[in-house]
């Protein structure tokens, strides 16, 4: 991508956006970009942040970066976003839409302890064809809020717990020559899937409080 210099005269130009990374059930990890004119007609960046806990289960604000509009309207580099400083464990905030939200610790633990279990599982069934990597992408994990209490409440009394959560994920494809992180966006999504994954969760040997794994399964 070229670059521009700014203008008034409906030509290309660069600004800056504060770019934030928003695990959503419902569109998947993504990377959403608010520029000043986003954040001033949402009344401020703290309500505009209110909008993102509403459509989210964790939400992280990255930093800021430098697009191009243009007639196509927002774009951006890959390798402007690769180059954020990651996010540390503090940083991210619990979205409404995670069952967790608002509960105990123990019940944040839990949840985010049985989705990462559900992405590794998901870094697994990655495969490569010709000269494009095929992956998949954890969008929703259907978990109430009444049914993570029972989990939690079930650890109080026993050490593992045996459940089955249906999940929904996204095929998508990438070339590796791109900057990572590579996240389904809707240009390169082959197709979602819907099916049952049976889970352990329990009480960890190691330095994390709880662990959760998935029983193997084959991809779609």
């Amino acid at each position: 991508m070229r670059d521009t210099q700014i203008s008034t005269e409906g030509r290309d130009c660069k600004i800056e956006v504060i770019a934030y990374l928003v695990i959503s059930p419902q569109s998947g990890p993504r990377h959403q970009t608010f520029s000043d004119e986003d954040i001033q007609a949402a009344g401020g960046i703290h309500a505009l942040e209110r909008v993102v806990e509403q459509e989210s289960y964790w939400f992280v604000r990255l930093g800021q970066i430098r697009g191009e509009l243009g007639e196509y309207g927002l774009t951006f580099h890959n390798s402007a976003i690769a180059a954020l400083p990651t996010p540390s464990e503090s940083d991210w905030r619990t979205g409404r839409r995670n069952p967790a939200f608002g509960k105990s610790e123990l019940e944040r633990v839990v949840f985010r302890s049985i989705y990462r279990a559900v992405e590794r599982m998901l870094e697994g069934w990655k495969w490569v064809e010709d000269t494009t990597v095929n992956a998949y992408a954890l969008k929703e994990l259907r978990v109430s809020a009444q049914r993570l209490r029972g989990l939690t409440n079930a650890l109080h009394s026993i050490r593992q717990v045996h459940d089955v959560a249906r999940i929904t994920v996204i095929k998508h494809w990438y070339d590796p020559t791109w900057s990572e992180p590579h996240l389904p966006t809707d240009d390169v999504v082959l197709a979602e899937y819907a099916l049952d994954v049976p889970f352990l969760v329990g009480w960890s040997a190691g330095e994390e409080l709880i662990s959760a794994r998935v029983i193997p399964i084959s991809p779609c």
